[in-house]
């Protein structure tokens, strides 16, 4: 009788049909994968099993002061006697990122102002001075890494010259390198397309603003343009609904580790994958990982991603999650000693949360926004920006409820509003706001207003469709003296069809300078106690297509509102109130509220001015 003894297997009964087998199997891994599984309990000091490629490795250590690393051909290398590997003097390594909560990191190039894989967008972090530029990698057939687009690693054939869409992992780095992305549609780069085709109104290119086309980098581009200038993230993860579950992100990490070990870009590199198996993978390279997992559905999700323990335990110190998790999720692993980035917000009331739990900083999709106006040079910062309507571009800090969200495309407008070819300005389409009440678009550039208390807004409306149900609940204006930059939209309570994220109602106290579709103008606010006009006028009623001119001036002790009509007649309310004097305001559109049946219009804001008083 034969027996063997674990993890020695034996099979089989001697006979012909049934001859005897000995095996060797570990957690399922026989043969020579078995044998190095066998080996992964018995490791001394300096080596490693990483079960997630089944491999014996060094184990490099992560503690301060480790030089030694992988060189491009994966053997070990110490360089500079000792002193870290490449040129120190300029190079922004990780280990010199900002302390908590000073990190602002660039998400997907800074998305919101670009296409988000385009060389352009990196040059315009690397100039902005983010500390982190975040971006989608994937790898080819032939083991090239490959920045995309989107976590799917597809090339999409709606804004590429590729005649089919594909997975990155089916298709050579020639083809990908040669792929023209038109950040649009083909041969003109807009996003936009009515019925039949028609190319007269500049909707399109990115987020409904022209952007330039460029071929499809691979990451080596863009490291090399990098070059420790920032930190770079390249983020595996894989969408688990719209990805190629052949191609998992242990797929994906294969082009970036050759990557940032051909550029010799360890000190300044990290990758970004879904699962704490990958991570390790990344880690036994010498590469720094860091977890970004799936964000929740609801907003303030109480659950965890992963244990503590699961990152504490293998080394793993930076984490990027999603500003819907609770505070409590946020502070259990900062409080653990892991480097938390929040995803999803690019407000100041979204880097005043990170700044109030003390975590280690931003990963926004306007950076420049988000970390504020600098004061080191140029006391204005970002506010010396002029509108953006003009130029058909999207201004910063350009937010609105659907850009929480972060979404970014529409080519109706319905994220952002939309530019026109025939004029300067900004469209705000029909249905913005879905029919709820406040629905605004934060004109962030001249935010947080340097004077609060005294200030001039001059701008211009019309109403390009006008109601049809309601002229009364058809309105447009401007929500200001709001104390922070907190979306404002009325999402209705406990109802998950209106609010299936469950999201608090926005920010409401603060004023509203409003006109009407039936002429009435007037001021108003929001108090504890609840709504309140302050004062109002009846004036001639819109008609459709024709510009007025508004303007606004604050004091500290007063408020004036007037409207100035094509023939230069004037009409004016003044309200005698110092409720409010924060330094944050938005354009507003709003057709009605949640209890309104539906009241369709179209609008249009142009040459929106602020200029501090004395």
């Amino acid at each position: 009788m034969i027996q063997g003894q674990s993890p020695i297997v034996v099979t089989g009964n001697g006979s012909v049909q049934q001859p005897i087998v000995i095996s060797l199997s570990v957690d399922g891994k026989t043969g020579c994968a078995g044998i190095v599984a066998c080996l992964a309990g018995s490791l001394g000091p300096g080596l490693r099993y990483d079960s997630g490629t089944g491999r014996l490795q060094l184990k490099l250590s992560t503690d301060s002061g480790q030089v030694a690393r992988f060189g491009p051909d994966q053997g070990l290398l110490v360089t500079n006697d000792g002193g870290g590997p490449g040129p120190q003097a300029c190079t922004h390594g990780i280990d010199s990122l900002p302390a908590a909560p000073g990190v602002v990191a660039a998400e997907s190039l800074a998305g919101f102002m670009g296409p988000y894989s385009s060389p352009y967008q990196l040059d315009y972090c690397l100039g902005a001075g983010v500390d982190i530029v975040s971006f989608h990698v994937a790898t080819s057939a032939d083991d090239v890494g490959v920045v995309a687009d989107y976590w799917d690693h597809k090339i999409p054939d709606g804004r590429t010259d590729i005649y089919v869409t594909s997975d990155i992992r089916k298709l050579n780095a020639a083809v990908v390198h040669s792929t023209l992305n038109y950040a649009g549609d083909e041969n003109d780069p807009v996003a936009y397309q009515s019925s039949p085709p028609v190319r007269t109104d500049r909707r399109g290119g990115w987020y409904g603003y022209l952007a330039a086309r460029y071929y499809q980098p691979l990451l080596g581009d863009f490291l090399q343009r990098i070059d420790g200038k920032a930190v770079a993230m390249l983020d595996c993860s894989v969408d688990p609904v719209n990805g190629n579950p052949s191609f998992p992100e242990t797929v994906a990490i294969i082009g970036a580790i050759r990557g940032v070990l051909k550029h010799c870009a360890q000190s300044w590199a990290m990758i970004a994958v879904q699962n704490v198996s990958t991570a390790q993978t990344v880690q036994g390279y010498g590469i720094t990982p860091a977890l970004i997992p799936v964000r929740p559905v609801k907003w303030n999700d109480p659950t965890m991603p992963y244990p503590v323990v699961d990152l504490t335990s293998n080394g793993i110190q930076w984490i990027v999650l999603s500003n819907r998790c609770s505070d409590s999720v946020l502070k259990a692993y900062q409080d653990a000693g892991v480097n938390v980035l929040v995803q999803g917000g690019s407000r100041h009331v979204d880097r005043a949360r990170v700044e109030r739990l003390g975590l280690r900083g931003g990963y926004a999709m306007d950076p420049v926004y988000y970390r504020g106006p600098k004061t080191d040079m140029n006391p204005s910062g970002y506010r010396s920006e002029e509108e953006q309507w003009q130029h058909r571009k999207v201004g910063l800090g350009q937010f609105s409820h659907r850009s929480d969200a972060t979404d970014v495309l529409s080519s109706g407008g319905y994220v952002r509003g939309r530019p026109s070819a025939a004029e300067p300005g900004l469209i705000v389409p029909t249905n913005f706001g879905s029919g709820l009440g406040r629905p605004t678009i934060l004109f962030g550039s001249a935010c947080p207003m340097q004077n609060p208390s005294a200030y001039t807004l001059k701008w211009g409306m019309k109403w390009t469709v006008l109601a049809t149900v309601s002229s009364s609940r058809a309105k447009m204006g401007l929500l200001f003296g709001a104390a922070t930059d907190a979306d404002t939209l009325e999402w209705p309570q406990n109802d998950a069809v209106r609010n299936p994220m469950g999201l608090p109602e926005g920010q409401k106290l603060l004023y509203r300078a409003f006109q009407r579709q039936n002429g009435e103008i007037g001021l108003a606010k929001w108090t504890a106690l609840g709504f309140t006009y302050l004062a109002t006028l009846s004036t001639p009623a819109i008609p459709v297509n024709t510009w007025n001119s508004y303007q606004l001036d604050v004091t500290p002790t007063q408020l004036t509102f007037t409207r100035i009509r094509p023939d230069g007649t004037r009409h004016t309310v003044t309200a005698a109130d110092s409720t409010y004097r924060g330094p944050y305001f938005f354009i507003e559109k709003e057709e009605g509220t949640a209890a309104d049946t539906a009241n369709l219009f179209e609008g249009m804001f142009r040459s929106l001015v602020y200029t501090p008083g004395a």
